[in-house]
C-alpha cells in the first residue's frame, strides 16, 4: 500500500457486509464526492486492524471514523478523545477488527512517536447491527451519516485553520 503525506487524513473503517459497521465506508464514499482541499486525504480503510498505523504516518491531523457499540442509541454520534480509549471500562468499543483501535493508537506512538500526528479525533456511530452478512445500514444510522459528514468536516475545516 503506497501511503501519501498529506496535512490531514480522515480514515473510515468498517465492513461494508456487517450492515451498520459500514457506516465507516459510507462516510469515505461521501467526503469523496466533496471538492476538499488537496492536502486532505480521504481513506476507506475497510476493517485495519494494525496497518491503520501505516495510514496514519506521515499527517499533521488524522480523523478516525468508525462504528461504535456502547449501548446508546442507534445513530448517536460522538467525538472521542483518543485518550479515552485507554481507560478500562468506559464502555467505548471501537474495534478495528484484529486490534482494538485503543491499542493501535498505544503501539504507533510507541514505535514512531516522531511520525504521528499531533492530533487525532475518533468520531464513533453508534451501530444499531452488525449482523453478517447484511449489506445496508439500519434506519436510525443511515439518517445519521449526514451529521457525521458534517462533523468530520468541522475537524477538516479546525485543521486546516490550526496550521
Amino acid at each position: 500500500m503506497s501511503i501519501v503525506e498529506r496535512d490531514i487524513k480522515v480514515i473510515c473503517c468498517g465492513n461494508i457486509l456487517a450492515s451498520d459497521d459500514g457506516v465507516g465506508p459510507k462516510i469515505a464514499e461521501k467526503l469523496c464526492t466533496l471538492d476538499l482541499p488537496k492536502n486532505v486525504e480521504v481513506i476507506d480503510a475497510g476493517t485495519p486492524g494494525l496497518s491503520i498505523v501505516d495510514m496514519m504516518l506521515g499527517a499533521r491531523k488524522v480523523v478516525l471514523v468508525d462504528a461504535m457499540v456502547t449501548g446508546a442509541e442507534p445513530g448517536t454520534i460522538r467525538k472521542i478523545d483518543p485518550d479515552q480509549l485507554l481507560v478500562k471500562g468506559n464502555g467505548l468499543k471501537i474495534s478495528l477488527h484484529d486490534i482494538s483501535l485503543a491499542e493501535a493508537l498505544r503501539i504507533a506512538h510507541e514505535v514512531y512517536p516522531e511520525r504521528m500526528p499531533v492530533e487525532v479525533v475518533v468520531i464513533g456511530i453508534e451501530a444499531g447491527s452488525i449482523e453478517k452478512p447484511r449489506i445496508g445500514l439500519t434506519q436510525n444510522v443511515e439518517k445519521a451519516l449526514q451529521e457525521a459528514v458534517e462533523m468530520v468536516l468541522i475537524e477538516i475545516k479546525n485543521g486546516l485553520s490550526h496550521r
